[in-house]
């Protein structure tokens, strides 16, 4: 499948697949995500729509597709974070607001947190379909880095709101000062997942240096008379 051309309806049959495996899942964020999407039709054809749009572009992309899949996919983590941050970290009262703000300063505050909702089960659900379209053409990007980046994203995007929409305090300000650490981290992580050869090679040939070979490997120890040994 990484090799050849993969068509729009292949896709979309593919992403239909897994939102109906989704809803079985054991896993219970996915549950969540599919039975909300499945559950409303307007739901399930607005997010048909926006993903079929997603998937066209990724069948169109021919040579480049793989960096176009990965693209979308590192969009859509961006995307849902916002929500998913309000939700772990149950950010309520005035911060919240002020958030919302933020990120929907046209909008006022019900309306806001309604699209935001919305926006994040559609988000979600793609990300889900985007990731198993990634797994089944066996793009390394998405084994472990694309997992990675989206951890240090969501870590990134807690500092971020934490210290900016927070009050503001010593500790605060020592959050704030991680922020380009962590931005350089997912610079590298983002290297990683839209060029994976070399980082993968590099790693390879890590591990094949720490293999003990000739006289880097431990020798057996040595029984001196009258010694007990060790």
């Amino acid at each position: 499948m990484h090799r050849r051309f993969i068509s729009h309806a292949r896709l979309m049959r593919e992403s239909t697949a897994r939102v109906e495996s989704a809803l079985h899942s054991d896993i219970h964020h996915e549950y969540v995500i599919a039975n909300r999407i499945l559950e409303n039709p307007v739901v399930w054809q607005q997010w048909e729509n926006e993903h079929s749009g997603l998937m066209r572009q990724i069948a169109s992309g021919l040579r480049t597709r793989d960096d176009v899949l990965k693209h979308a996919a590192l969009r859509l983590i961006h995307r849902k974070a916002l929500f998913e941050y309000l939700r772990d970290n149950d950010v309520r009262g005035d911060v919240r607001r002020r958030i919302f703000a933020s990120f929907h300063p046209t909008y006022g505050y019900a309306r806001a947190v309604v699209a935001e909702h919305g926006e994040y089960l559609r988000k979600a659900c793609s990300y889900l379909c985007t990731s198993h379209v990634g797994e089944l053409i066996q793009d390394p990007g998405f084994e472990g880095p694309m997992q990675r980046y989206e951890t240090l994203y969501g870590e990134y995007f807690q500092i971020y709101c934490s210290s900016f929409f927070g009050d503001e305090d010593d500790e605060i300000a020592n959050q704030r000062s991680l922020l380009p650490l962590l931005k350089a981290e997912l610079d590298a992580c983002r290297t990683a997942i839209m060029n994976p050869g070399p980082v993968r090679n590099r790693v390879k040939r890590e591990a094949e240096m720490r293999v003990p070979v000739g006289d880097t490997q431990r020798l057996p120890a040595l029984a001196f008379p009258g010694r007990a040994n060790r």
